[in-house]
């Protein structure tokens, strides 16, 4: 069975992405070459107050802590030290963060606003720590992805520290001396086995390298690659091709930080840099604006990406860019509705570009539903990478969509595969309506029409077989079954909206089990409540109604 998942697995891989496959099974284990010697020091302007002084970002960090040689990550504590840093009592996601350094940019931020020495000190420990502690050049540390994370963020510091860390000249040339290691290191690993957002990483961090250590060849080299990615991986209608509107945002951030840094270098990769921006900006405030939280579509959640209100500050003062607004995104299949205080997504789109769907959910045709901007019908979220409820959180059930026959949309397996997936992907979408149409990787055809009017949300399934469809609440709602139907209401027993199935239907409130789980945030994973409403589909239109009882008009706000 698990010879049959690999083939098919396999045969969605580009050629390229195999052939680097067998070369790194047969190279990936030589250590790295962990120090060298920079051939310059360099200056890259990547600081971004909007961004990296947010009270939003700086809130998933303690400084204090950081003071006291400890780290928080994905609501995890640890102690860095000791060979590679590695931490055996974490997760792989924990220790892949870790060797990110991102927890240093917040000790930059409160530099400059106090000019308390103890934060240098404490940025000049951890760095110099990491290079002592991972000299074997093997382990989490000396992955391309952490790499290539790793200089951006220690190149946002340098700017941070500015003038501090230039008067500092011994420790600047070791850590440059380093970061020219990993460099060079990087330029020979590109994750060009993997693709998609990881090998754009690594190519951000290569180009940035080279404006940094003043190398025209592999400027020049790593520039056109880059292009042909960006051409690639945003589709025409700006979204990000692997459809997570957190990694959407995570490129975004990139795009930011290279024109920042190429503005003055390339004014002609400047502008064209610009422009993929501006592409990104809409489906970004689009899809997300009014939901109150990143929409939980394939792997996604709050705590990675910037969010998108200090996102969409920086790029209004660094670039001059402002959102439009716009209701389909047919390329990337998200489509989106609102009016009278409500906000629904709806995802009718592949599952993920075909040769690197790892970040993929079974979540065709699902949806998410926000009211007065605060989530209520959720996907179930992601949390981690690793552990047995990886399959759980990709699985159709875990998602606002339906359950036919009691299989899944598309086969996920492992961490971050998928065998047999759906086909035959349509959407569409107006002012108040919006249409997907799938088959799933076992045959069974699924069509869904979402309509909202007058407070009123109209699902209408069309599938034939044992139909089980699922709406997850988020955190702050619970279900409750009174008056012919199911209320859903808040904590303090305030009615919010009501749910009718036709009659024959069977419906069930899950209060408890894996059904329950929700993870808005990496590292988190709470409990909510689910129902779930069961009928036999006979091929014809099937009616479930969500009428609101508490909603604003924007005529009403504005009054």
């Amino acid at each position: 069975m698990k010879i049959k998942k690999y083939c098919e697995t396999l045969k969605y891989l580009k050629k390229s992405q195999i052939r680097y496959l067998v070369k790194n099974r047969l190279t990936g284990k030589r250590p790295a070459k962990t120090e060298g010697e920079a051939p310059v020091i360099g200056e890259l302007s990547l600081w971004t107050p909007r961004l990296d002084s947010h009270p939003d970002y700086l809130r998933r960090f303690s400084t204090d802590e950081l003071l006291q040689g400890k780290v928080t990550l994905l609501y995890e504590s640890g102690r860095p030290g000791g060979r590679n840093w590695e931490a055996l009592d974490k997760s792989h996601l924990w220790n892949f963060n870790l060797h990110y350094l991102e927890f240093l940019i917040p000790l930059a931020a409160a530099w400059q606003e106090t000019k308390d020495e103890r934060y240098y000190d404490c940025f000049r420990d951890y760095c110099l720590r990491w290079i002592g502690d991972n000299r074997e050049g093997t382990g989490d540390g000396w992955h391309p992805y952490t790499i290539s994370l790793r200089l951006t963020n220690l190149w946002i510091c340098m700017d941070g520290f500015g003038e501090r860390i230039r008067r500092d000249e011994e420790f600047l040339r070791t850590l440059c001396g380093s970061m020219y290691a990993q460099y060079r290191h990087l330029e020979k690993r590109k994750e060009l086995h993997l693709l998609g957002n990881h090998y754009l990483e690594n190519l951000k961090a290569l180009l940035l390298g080279a404006l940094y250590f003043k190398e025209p060849g592999v400027y020049a080299e790593t520039k056109s690659r880059l292009q042909e990615q960006l051409e690639e991986q945003i589709l025409a209608d700006g979204v990000h091709y692997e459809r997570s509107l957190m990694y959407h945002k995570l490129v975004l951030e990139d795009l930011m930080r290279l024109a920042k840094a190429v503005r003055t270098a390339d004014k002609a990769f400047y502008q064209e840099l610009t422009s993929w921006i501006q592409a990104m900006t809409t489906p970004m405030y689009s899809l997300e604006e009014g939901m109150g939280h990143t929409p939980l579509f394939n792997d996604a959640g709050d705590n990675v990406a910037r969010t998108m209100p200090s996102l969409l500050a920086a790029l209004r003062e660094e670039f001059g860019v402002a959102p439009l607004w716009k209701g389909s995104f047919p390329e990337a299949g998200y489509y989106c509705l609102r009016g009278r205080g409500l906000k629904l997504l709806m995802d009718a789109g592949e599952i993920a570009p075909s040769y690197m769907p790892g970040h993929g959910h079974c979540d065709g045709l699902s949806i998410e539903i926000s009211c007065e901007g605060r989530p209520v019908f959720v996907n179930s979220g992601t949390g981690l990478y690793q552990g047995e409820l990886r399959s759980y959180f990709r699985s159709t059930r875990a998602h606002n969509t339906v359950v036919i026959d009691g299989g899944e949309q598309s086969e996920c397996w492992g961490e971050h595969r998928v065998a047999a997936r759906i086909s035959k992907v349509s959407g569409s979408g107006g002012a108040d309506w919006m249409e997907g149409e799938l088959t799933t990787c076992g045959g069974k055809r699924q069509r869904r029409r979402v309509e909202a009017r007058d407070g009123i949300v109209r699902i209408l399934d069309t599938v034939e077989g044992h139909a089980q469809a699922y709406f997850h609440l988020a955190d702050g709602y619970g279900y409750e079954e009174r008056d012919g139907g199911i209320l859903v209401t808040e904590r303090d027993g305030t009615a919010v909206c009501r749910i009718l199935a036709p009659e024959g239907d069977r419906t069930a409130v899950h209060r408890d089990g894996e059904l329950c789980l929700y993870a808005p945030e990496f590292g988190r994973i709470g409990k909510t409540q689910a129902l779930e409403i069961v009928w036999e589909g006979d091929g014809t239109e099937h009616e479930i109604q969500i009428i609101w009882l508490q909603q604003i008009s924007t005529e009403e706000r504005k009054g």
